[in-house]
């Protein structure tokens, strides 16, 4: 079977992928805020989750220095791919919302995972570790 994906090579799908990974940390966070007060397990789970969500949105607007340092998996499609999956499995299906969360996190993973084999379609400027890389002392300027 042979895609052709030359229409999508000269589009600059930034915004897809920024509205993607935004829409993911919100799921994930709401996913581990409607997991908090089952069980301890749950708890638990609940706070990694919410944890997990919140560094993915922040990895949207701004990426510190130290984030490829120990998070480098979250600068290619396929280390997103397997995280997405991995939240999207971590999710407890105890409500419609989280198997629906659940099911459309793991989808997002597969689809992320599948892209890092297509060459025609580069990761955006955020995913791109020699232009996130910022000095432990370097300042934004507004």
């Amino acid at each position: 079977m042979n895609m052709n994906l030359d229409p999508i090579e000269g589009q600059d799908l930034t915004g897809v992928f920024k509205i993607t990974n935004l829409s993911v940390a919100t799921l994930t966070v709401l996913g581990g805020l409607s997991q908090l007060f089952h069980s301890f397990h749950s708890f638990l789970s609940g706070l990694f989750l919410i944890a997990f969500g919140i560094v993915i949105g922040s990895l949207e607007f701004r990426v510190p220095a130290e984030a490829y340092a120990y998070g480098s998996f979250l600068f290619s499609f396929i280390g997103r791919g397997i995280f997405y999956t991995f939240i999207g499995i971590s999710l407890n299906g105890d409500s419609a919302f989280r198997i629906v969360a659940a099911i459309l996190l793991v989808f997002v993973g597969l689809v992320y995972t599948a892209l890092e084999t297509v060459p025609s379609i580069s990761p955006p400027d955020n995913m791109n570790p020699d232009g996130a890389m910022l000095g432990l002392n370097d300042e934004e300027i507004i």
